[in-house]
């Protein structure tokens, strides 16, 4: 209820430019997947996303988005090796995935939309484009949980490794919660 009301709050005051909601951690994750040749996929999930969501104005937000490459789990110990190491994550190289969107429109935050931004990965920093869901709660769209996903071109990112076993092409998904605002 204290999240409604801050919220509320900022946005009869039009101060909107100065609260920022930080990213729950404890409730937060990133997915990925890969097919492969057999039609099969890959799955993978970090369990450490952590950041920031803030307004930059009354009408527009910012969402800055870490991901710990080492929280990354998979039901398959080989592959999970496999994942964290130089053809792949490079855990010990590059820890973080970053993503920092544009500005975008606070409704997009209820109904959904395109979530343009930059996004670092394995020591790469590129364009991305993801799609925000619209929201499971309408009327209090921070409340509930935000869902990002996108489709992301590996070899892009420098990880080329199976180019014949594995698509080039890595379906990712975010699953955002959001703590009490600042």
């Amino acid at each position: 209820m204290k999240h409604v009301a801050a919220l509320l709050l900022v946005l009869a005051c039009g101060t909107a430019a100065a609260a920022w909601w930080p990213i729950d951690s404890a409730r937060s994750h990133a997915r990925f997947s890969v097919r492969t040749l057999w039609f099969t996929h890959v799955r993978g999930q970090f369990g450490a996303v952590y950041g920031e969501l803030h307004s930059v104005d009354a009408q527009r937000d910012v969402v800055d988005a870490r991901i710990d490459a080492a929280s990354l789990s998979m039901d398959d110990p080989a592959a999970l090796q496999e994942a964290r190491g130089a053809d792949f994550f490079d855990v010990a190289t590059y820890p973080r995935i970053h993503f920092v969107s544009k500005p975008f429109s606070a409704d997009a935050l209820r109904d959904g939309g395109v979530l343009d931004g930059t996004l670092e990965l394995h020591g790469q920093r590129r364009e991305a484009e993801f799609q925000l869901e619209p929201s499971s709660c309408p009327a209090q769209p921070l409340a509930c949980e935000v869902r990002v996903e996108g489709t992301l071109s590996r070899s892009a990112f420098g990880m080329r490794a199976h180019r014949g076993l594995l698509s080039d092409r890595v379906s990712l998904t975010m699953i955002i919660a959001l703590g009490e605002p600042r």
